[in-house]
């Protein structure tokens, strides 16, 4: 529970510690938004949106529960695993009650002495938690039934509530923290060549998932890690756009830029290759559906329980606890590469999703820190935001880890505080770079919506319960993705606004063909909410 929550927005997009001060109390622990924050920053690198360390199996005791979690992978060498044998929460109930006493005085040493020794337990307890509590939720559905399980016993409840309040994440399945960033391994040596699709394909498969719902090797492998292939990019692009804050070789800083979102695309559009678009459905997407959108289908309207957790008692599992409701599911739109890229290449200017205000974002904010989503009881009267704004708002500041959050915001104020992108847009080189940049993230907008009607919309769904209208994390599927398309061309037409030059003009005719797609692959997403 948080208490003295204070929301400060006076120069800039606040974050924890900057701006979001509160007290969280929780299982007789108390600490702040301060050591919530230093302790994500002892898990993640800074410039750059990968973490220090990968996950690791758990010492005793707390081993048993990345056994079991390595025990549920449906397809795992030949053998079928405790989520197809319908066994994974019989196993999970047996976890001893002991296992939360001593993860508290773990945490309260922690809070006492954060280290990147303590964070990094915390973090692998909570990633395996997660990973457990998720297949807990969709192993009924996998194994026909209509609802999911909505129960999450103790302890493992409290395991997964605690490590993530410790963390800033939410108790729910993450992209960063869960899915993608820290479960899976990359090469030690980068591509030196991202135009060869093969030597792409084969990257991607040589990178080795740590857990997996239902397979190491196959479709939800091939998902996965192409996303930890895309967000190894991320380093060459956030480090060189400071270096070019700074006033070193722009026109270089800026070529590097565009190569990384060029090559972040190029492995991006592997996809195909590596994850069967039909079979989607079926083997990805049906494990990381979260709350938001599906309560009242295959969750209850309450939510999910987490049992000893609260004080309100649940009659079909004969326990007090606690209903979290409404919280975001798995979803790449809670990447942080594309919203630092959108920052470093002045997209972010037109999305309003980092541009402070006062009156507004408070009280989004504080709806995010106490409910986990924004809603419109949280705007003062008189006060209307579009939806993707709310969207954006509830990602950014209770969906990601805190540290890319302040890495965020932080490289946005630099950038903004510096002449970087006028030095950038007063050379036609230099401009004809960035545009070039921007071009390539509008290409990863299209061929993501070429996704989605492709893996989703187009693909057969064998537990008929899943929305398609909605995203994993309860984005709305018509709209999202245009919506952050349309903002994309807004920052490449004002680059080559009034430009008389061949390579803006040959920029604006490829974006003419992609919105004419948009449109088409619009309509397709449209038709499937009714």
């Amino acid at each position: 529970m948080k208490s003295n929550i204070s929301i400060n927005t006076d120069d800039h997009f606040p974050y924890l510690g900057n701006g979001i001060q509160f007290n969280e109390h929780l299982f007789g622990l108390e600490f702040d938004a301060n050591l919530i924050q230093q302790t994500s920053e002892l898990i993640w690198q800074p410039n750059s949106t990968l973490p220090y360390s990968t996950l690791k199996k758990l010492p005793a005791p707390y081993n048993i529960l990345s056994d079991i979690a390595l025990e549920m992978t449906v397809h795992n060498n030949s053998k079928t695993g405790l989520i197809g044998q319908n066994a994974l929460f019989n196993e999970v109930k047996l976890i001893d009650d002991g296992l939360m006493d001593k993860f508290i005085l773990d945490v309260q040493n922690h809070i006492a002495n954060p280290t990147k020794e303590s964070a990094e337990l915390i973090a692998n307890v909570r990633c395996w938690s997660s990973w457990l509590a998720n297949g807990i939720k969709i192993e009924p559905i996998f194994n026909g039934k209509k609802k999911a399980c909505s129960f999450i016993p103790w302890p493992l409840s409290g395991l997964l509530l605690l490590s993530s309040r410790i963390t800033g994440q939410q108790p729910e399945f993450e992209y960063a923290a869960d899915y993608v960033l820290r479960s899976g391994i990359l090469p030690d040596q980068e591509l030196d060549n991202y135009d060869d699709l093969n030597k792409n394909i084969d990257y991607i498969r040589s990178i080795k998932p740590l857990v997996a719902f239902h397979d190491f090797d196959g479709n939800e492998q091939g998902f996965r890690m192409t996303h930890l292939a895309m967000e190894r990019t991320s380093n060459m692009m956030i480090e060189n756009a400071l270096l070019a804050v700074e006033g070193n070789d722009i026109k270089e800083n800026l070529e590097k830029i565009e190569l990384a979102t060029m090559q972040s695309n190029q492995l991006f559009n592997a996809m195909w290759k590596v994850s069967e678009p039909l079979l989607y459905n079926k083997e990805v997407r049906i494990f990381i559906q979260g709350l938001f959108g599906n309560q009242g289908s295959i969750y209850p309207k309450e939510g999910l329980f987490f049992e000893n957790c609260g004080d309100i008692f649940n009659e079909d599992y004969n326990s007090k606890g606690c209903y979290l409701s409404n919280l975001h599911g798995q979803t790449g739109a809670n990447s942080s590469y594309h919203p630092i890229a959108d920052e470093i290449t002045g997209v972010g200017n037109h999305t309003h999703a980092y541009i402070a205000d006062e009156i507004v974002d408070k009280s989004m904010i504080k709806g995010v820190l106490e409910k986990g989503y924004v809603s419109s009881d949280d705007l003062p009267k008189n006060v209307e935001v579009d939806s993707l704004t709310k969207l954006l708002k509830s990602f950014r500041v209770g969906y990601r880890p805190p540290a890319h959050h302040a890495m965020i915001v932080k490289t946005r104020n630099i950038i903004q505080n510096s002449n970087y992108f006028s030095k950038i847009e007063s050379s036609n080189d230099n401009k004809k770079i960035l545009a070039s940049a921007v071009r390539w993230i509008i290409q990863h907008r299209i061929d993501h919506y070429k996704m989605v009607v492709s893996y989703i919309l187009r693909a057969p769904d064998p537990y008929q319960h899943q929305t398609k209208a909605k995203g994993t994390g309860g984005s709305p599927t018509p709209t999202f993705l245009p919506k952050m398309f349309t903002h994309s061309i807004d920052r490449l037409q004002s680059l080559v606004e009034n430009e008389n030059l061949p390579w803006a003009d040959k920029l604006i005719d490829i974006t003419s063909n992609h919105e004419t797609a948009m449109q088409q692959f619009q309509k397709i997403a449209m038709q499937s909410e009714n």
